[in-house]
């Protein structure tokens, strides 16, 4: 078998031999696996035209700017295109009279200006000067180009000129000595300087407004082109993803420095360009397209640090710092652990005791400061200079001891006054300072907590109070108005009935609240007998759905119960836990909405019966769950119908009577109760 080379690619050609081999002549070649296709970002030529674009375009948008300041300055957009034209033919024009007049001489013999004709001639033939004259001072007209054939030219001018009389040179220049008159050939035949200011003055007038146009547009292709660099920056052709560049090896703030030093030299000699004429625009305009290179080139290695992820990383700065971090990390770690081996040793010091050791630690290192002093030097300079610095730092020291006991009385203070907010700032103390400070602290906590639950019950209290007196007062008014109404009517009458019917719902529902009184303090204070014995809460709660189907039935709900299959046992009085799922359940009854589902469900988990109760509930709940815990708060806020508030805060009490948790909560219509009790096998 050869090897056959098809685009240098042996191993392909291998294969389908092998196939042919085996398959016979009639083998298909291996089918080629399908090439990516180069995203334009990858391509080099894109992104080498971009980037002279970006270069050419900048370039196109200083030179527009300065040629609309240009324009502006000249006042173009004020006049017409004729006066533009003749301010700009009126500064070549006198430059001209200028040399016309230098052409004239004096003939002291004749006492009388002489004209050099021949050169005068040959000067305005090779212009478009289609008539000059020139006039001397006292002598009248002296030259003239011939005839004016152009009179209705456009641009005429006329030019005085002050010239030294040789006759009387001290007098020094004589004032209009020269006038001369200068008509320009309105075609402009002759390509000269008024034949270019000409076609520039045109040029620039027809694009007055066109410029600014051109500006915008070049400044958007700069823009495109920038964002385009920067996307592109780290991509190579039939490459996934980014790869680093030769670029990416300078430390960025090295490679900022240095632009920016570009940068700034740059724009300085722009700014203050002294060459003459095209030399600055030359300056102005190709300045700003070499600076705007260099920033794109940093802005594209910038870019493409930032696409690789840690870009700082390869900064001088950063190498400097994680360098300093590194030593002060372990110096401090030196410090901490000599910190806490001396407040171990001197943690179970009283203090006095610690003050005691401080005082004779500082007489230890004074009198070895002497001795050194005395022994090395022997200055009394030295000697002085230590002793000096010995009670600079022991001032310090007392300083901040001191500042640490003002805090600490300011404290003291502010408790004692009644300002339990007051908190002493302890960050900057040590040892039994900080400790003390932290104390009053918490003394101050702990009295704005005694003094919040103190107002808390108080309050409840004054609730308590016109709550029960509300709800006994319903009933007993009914009781005292019925049995009034029974004794006016007559022994056979009818209605006799009906008003002793009022009569046993409402004392029912009096004895019914009194029983919930004295079953709620009981139950509050932990004076309620709890025996508490194996029981399975998955019984009482069947036996809950069955009891209540009827009345959730009637009141429109759909109740849906899920219990695991292996009973769940725990330790409660199964009479108490009733009670708590017959108040739960006639809640639900009360407040759940109607054409909705209640849910009964028993689960175990981690080692705990969870037992919930979730309904929706019919009025807005717009009261914290934690307050519907308390006795006589109710979810609608209102104090009609039969229900007086009682049943959650009965249920809760029962509940942590039998060691066991109650969490109610709230989440917009949803009311969920959950208890929780722990498991025994």
């Amino acid at each position: 078998m050869k090897a056959v080379f098809v685009n240098g690619n042996m191993e392909q050609d291998i294969k389908q031999e092998i196939a042919q081999a085996v398959m016979g002549e009639d083998a298909p070649p291996e089918a080629e696996p399908p090439r990516r296709k180069t995203k334009l970002t990858e391509r080099t030529a894109a992104k080498v035209a971009a980037f002279l674009l970006l270069l050419v375009m900048t370039a196109v948008t200083a030179g527009g700017i300065l040629g609309a300041l240009l324009l502006y300055d000249t006042g173009i957009y004020g006049t017409s295109e004729t006066t533009f034209k003749h301010e700009i033919f009126s500064g070549i024009a006198r430059g001209d009279g200028y040399t016309l007049a230098s052409y004239v001489t004096w003939d002291s013999e004749n006492l009388s200006y002489q004209m050099d004709q021949e050169t005068a001639e040959w000067f305005c033939g090779e212009r478009n000067i289609a008539f000059a004259a020139v006039e001397a001072k006292g002598q009248g007209e002296i030259w003239r180009s011939g005839a004016n054939t152009d009179a209705d030219s456009p641009w005429q001018f006329s030019f005085s000129y002050d010239w030294a009389d040789p006759e009387r040179p001290s007098m020094g220049a004589v004032e209009n000595a020269y006038t001369v008159q200068l008509v320009l050939n309105s075609a402009f035949p002759i390509q000269d300087d008024y034949a270019l200011a000409n076609w520039v003055a045109g040029m620039a007038y027809a694009l007055r407004y066109w410029i600014y146009a051109i500006i915008a547009a070049a400044a958007l292709l700069v823009a495109v082109c920038f964002v385009f660099l920067l996307c592109a920056a780290g991509h190579r052709p039939g490459v996934e993803g980014v790869r680093p560049g030769w670029g990416t090896k300078i430390p960025l703030d090295l490679l900022t420095a240095a632009v920016a030093l570009v940068l700034f030299w740059g724009i300085q000699m722009v700014v203050e360009a002294n060459f003459g004429g095209i030399g600055v625009v030359l300056v102005v305009v190709l300045g700003p397209a070499i600076l705007a290179g260099v920033f794109t080139g940093w802005c594209m290695s910038l870019a493409l640090r930032v696409k690789l992820g840690g870009w700082w990383r390869n900064t001088v700065i950063y190498v400097a710092l994680r360098w300093a971090w590194k030593v002060l990390k372990k110096l401090g770690g030196g410090l901490r652990a000599a910190g806490r081996g001396l407040a171990g040793l001197l943690g179970g010091v009283p203090l006095v005791g610690k003050t005691v050791l401080i005082f004779l630690g500082l007489c230890v290192l004074e009198g070895l400061g002497i001795l050194v002093s005395l022994g090395f030097f022997w200055s009394w300079g030295v000697l002085a200079f230590l002793w000096v610095l010995e009670k600079l730092l022991l001032f310090l020291a007392v300083l901040a001891v001191a500042l640490m006991c003002r805090k600490l009385l300011l404290g003291g203070r502010a408790l004692a006054a009644g300002d339990l907010a007051y908190q002493v700032d302890t960050s900057r103390m040590v040892l039994d300072f900080k400790s003390h400070g932290e104390d009053l602290n918490h003394i101050a906590q702990g009295m704005a907590a005694a003094v919040d639950q103190r107002m808390r019950s108080e309050r409840m209290k004054t609730e308590l109070i016109t709550n029960v007196s509300h709800d006994i007062k319903t009933p007993l008014t009914s009781i005292i108005n019925y049995a009034d109404l029974i004794g006016k009517e007559p022994r056979d009458s009818e209605k006799i009935p009906e008003y002793a019917a009022v009569l046993t719902r409402q004392s029912e529902r009096l004895k019914r609240l009194i029983e919930d009184l004295v079953e709620a303090s009981k139950a509050s204070t932990g004076n309620l007998e709890v025996d508490l014995a194996p029981c399975q809460p998955g019984v009482l709660l069947t036996q809950a759905a069955g009891e209540y189907e009827q009345r959730l039935k009637d009141a429109g709900l759909d109740l849906v119960t899920r219990q695991p299959e292996t009973p769940v046992t725990i330790l409660a009085d199964g009479r108490r836990l009733w009670r708590v799922f017959d108040n739960l359940m006639n809640n639900i009854c009360k407040y759940a909405q109607r054409g909705t589902r209640v849910y009964l469900t028993l689960e175990e988990r981690d080692g705990q019966a969870v037992i919930s109760f979730k309904n929706t509930s019919q009025a807005p709940l717009d009261i914290p769950a934690e307050e519907l815990l308390e006795r006589f708060v109710r979810g609608d806020a209102a104090r009609g119908g039969e229900g007086n508030g009682l049943g959650l805060s009965i249920a809760r009490s029962l509940t942590e009577l039998q060691k066991g948790t109650l969490d109610l909560t709230v989440d917009g219509d949803l009311f969920k109760v959950v208890l929780r009790f722990g498991t025994i096998s």
